[in-house]
């Protein structure tokens, strides 16, 4: 029997907590309120220990579990919390304001071991089950438009929750995510996969004073047959309902969110085709809540970490898309703004060396073996979540450029670097981009960049692209400048030709000057067949053996060929967000040897207990080359995979494996 705690004592905890005497597996152990009023409620109706401090209850030893029902803007602290202190946890939807929350709290689930489950209560349903079960014979392979909504009146005061942005108000946040939870769940389910995620997302709507949404609309798209029209309102009456359609053909549910909890538990599933009309009742005894509190703890008292109902990464998926819609009506909450996110301050500790210090003779910084690029951070909260969690892994080293996400990557970086006050973070920034590849650009943008993230100086700069029109002695003698201005320390090209990297460095030898001692092409163990952009360079064995020589370090970028080593039949769980196309990645990755190398580091996963995409980037650490290659996480678990990587040796019998099979 898994013992509950409740925080909060609003009408949903009410729900639970009149619910869990039903329940087979849970038993109501102890509520948490900070109003003395609500609390003597729940003493006297449910006779159950009650805390005025949520801390108090979290320190209760007895307790397994906490659900949370409180205000949307609360469930991260307190779910972060709940989680630290190591108990499994349900938490009401949304489960953060945000997915970078969402992240960080599905990670602290993963790490400790311990379930977490954000509380859609249909997706434990019966009916929901029996909807996915007709969609799937009726609708398979066919182009569906799936219509879902969920509006009603709230007749209440602008500081109430439901029309408060701190609180979390709006539409979308509170219900709009029940028709979008059921739209990816249906349409995953159409696929093949427990969910699906759009490839487009529109939107429209109407705001408040306050900029909170009170009704929104969205059109996604799922793929070219699959389309979804989702609606929320708080200031309309809606249907609230689920059509699924094809041509004279239709799935009915009304309410199906509440699968007949306010019916007398008694719901109904309508097939309708043309004047033909089936009907499915589903009469269930055991009730929504009850189900729900049964299926969480079932799955702690089975040692599991998620429900397949309600997994983590389908959680997060739709925390991703919720904040696609609001971006879409320009929606932003006070936990979307850095200043006043609760990541201003680093939720992590910096209390382990998983990416160990390597000396780099050209810094008086230490350096790691992985680095960490800057360009796919969405928005400065996630920047600066991601960023906390490669540091506190030991991670220093961090690659930026003067074009990458419009100049944010500058600002975001700098801004972290200075409200964490750190100074043993090495930066490697990048400039002089096609079309601005021009000596006399390279100062005013490093310039511009250092102004950007109020930062002193760049530790390491490449010139991110080469002119073949401009002599190499004019990009040296600019890089020199900047040197001794102070501007600048290790110099370094990105995408050069061998013969032109030669010849600069050349020129610096027999001026007297500083040359290039960093080398930015691709390099992996799949050779790139033609560039994946204009003017990208990759690393062959000339210039393998040159960097060597010379002592050039290598910091290559997209080492795992962006993608390409995803297994994706033997791994087709995995959670890589891997961005080629599938037209891409044959066109720039798919030969003969190229495949054969893919199959050889599949085969060496399996023998060393990861996956391929982690041997491809462990064979570019390993290499004889003194290399560092940049990686691009968009979320915990793709670093933590990369931070994996770094650290499994390979021989060097490994290595003449995976390049020849000998």
């Amino acid at each position: 029997m898994v013992k509950w705690g409740v925080i909060g004592t609003g009408s949903i905890s009410t729900a639970f907590c009149d619910s869990i005497k039903y329940s087979k597996q849970g038993k109501l152990s102890a509520v948490a309120s900070r109003s003395s009023k609500n609390l003597k409620k729940f003493t006297d109706k449910y006779q159950v220990n009650t805390f005025d401090s949520y801390d108090a209850l979290l320190d209760d030893s007895s307790i397994d579990a906490v659900y949370i029902g409180t205000p949307h803007n609360s469930h991260y602290e307190l779910s972060l919390k709940t989680l630290r202190s190591g108990k499994h946890l349900l938490c009401e939807k949304p489960m953060t304001m945000n997915s970078t929350e969402a992240m960080i709290l599905l990670n602290e689930a993963r790490v400790n071991n311990l379930f977490f489950m954000e509380a859609f209560m249909y997706r434990c349903h019966p009916l929901t089950h029996k909807m996915l079960e007709i969609v799937k014979q009726e609708f398979s392979d066919q182009e569906v438009l799936i219509e879902s909504s969920f509006g009603f009146t709230a007749d209440v005061t602008e500081d109430h929750r439901l029309k408060n942005p701190t609180l979390g108000g709006g539409s979308i946040l509170d219900i709009g995510c029940y028709p979008l939870s059921m739209a990816r769940l249906i349409a995953g389910n159409l696929m093949g996969k427990s969910f699906s995620d759009p490839i487009s997302i529109s939107a429209s709507g109407n705001l408040s004073s306050e900029n909170i949404d009170l009704n929104a609309k969205a059109e996604i798209r799922f793929n070219s047959k699959i389309k979804a029209i989702i609606k929320s309102a708080i200031n309309e009456e809606y249907e609230n309902s689920l059509r699924i359609k094809l041509n004279n053909k239709e799935v009915f549910i009304k309410e199906p969110w509440h699968c007949g909890q306010f019916q007398d538990q008694k719901a109904e599933i309508k097939v309708i085709e043309n004047d033909d009309e089936q009907v499915f009742k589903i009469n269930d005894e055991v009730g929504l809540f009850t189900r729900e509190i049964d299926e969480a703890s079932q799955c702690i008292l089975d040692n599991q970490i998620e429900s397949p109902f309600m997994s983590h990464a389908d959680s997060l998926s739709n925390s991703i898309w919720l904040d696609k819609w609001l971006n879409e009506l320009q929606v932003i909450y006070p936990a979307n703004k850095i200043e006043t996110s609760s990541l201003s301050k680093s939720p992590f500790l910096k209390n382990s060396e998983d990416l160990k210090s390597i000396k780099f003779p050209e810094l008086s910084k230490d350096i790691s073996p992985i680095v960490f690029g800057c360009d796919n951070q969405i928005n400065e909260v996630h920047a600066f979540a991601m960023f906390d969690y490669y540091y506190s892994k030991g991670g220093k080293v961090f690659d930026t450029a003067f074009i990458y996400n419009n100049g944010l990557s500058d600002r975001y970086l700098g801004n972290w670097i200075n409200s964490r006050s750190l100074s043993d973070v090495v930066i490697l920034g990048k400039g002089a981009h096609t079309p601005d590849c021009f000596p006399e650009k390279i100062k005013p943008q490093i310039e511009e960049s250092l102004s950007r993230g109020g930062i002193d100086k760049l530790d390491i700069y490449c010139l991110h692209r080469d002119n073949l029109d401009v002599p190499v002695t004019e990009f040296i003698d600019a890089l020199n400048e900047c040197k001794n201005l102070g501007l600048i320390d290790v110099l370094g090209a990105s995408n050069w030709e061998l013969e032109r990297f030669k010849a600069a460095n050349d020129y610096a030898d027999n001026r007297g000057i500083t040359g290039f001692k960093v080398l930015s092409n691709n390099f992996s163990l799949a050779r790139m067949i033609e560039p994946v952009w204009p003017g990208c360079i990759s690393c062959d064995e000339e210039y393998l053996s040159y960097l060597n020589e010379k002592n050039i370090h290598l910091f290559p970028w997209s080492s795992q060929a962006r993608g390409f080593f995803v297994n994706k039949v033997e791994f087709a769980a995995n959670e890589h967000f891997a961005n080629p196309t599938d037209e891409e990645e044959k066109r720039v990755w798919h030969d003969d040897l190229n495949l054969a190398r893919r199959n050889r580091a599949i085969k060496l996963a399996k023998d060393k207990n990861c996956e391929p995409i982690q041997i491809a980037l462990s064979y570019v650490v390993n290499h004889k080359v003194s290399t560092y290659p940049l990686v691009g996480p968009r979320n915990f678990f793709e670093l933590d995979s990369c931070i994996k990587a770094a650290n499994i040796y390979l021989t060097a019998k490994d290595l003449r494996y995976l390049e020849a099979g000998s």
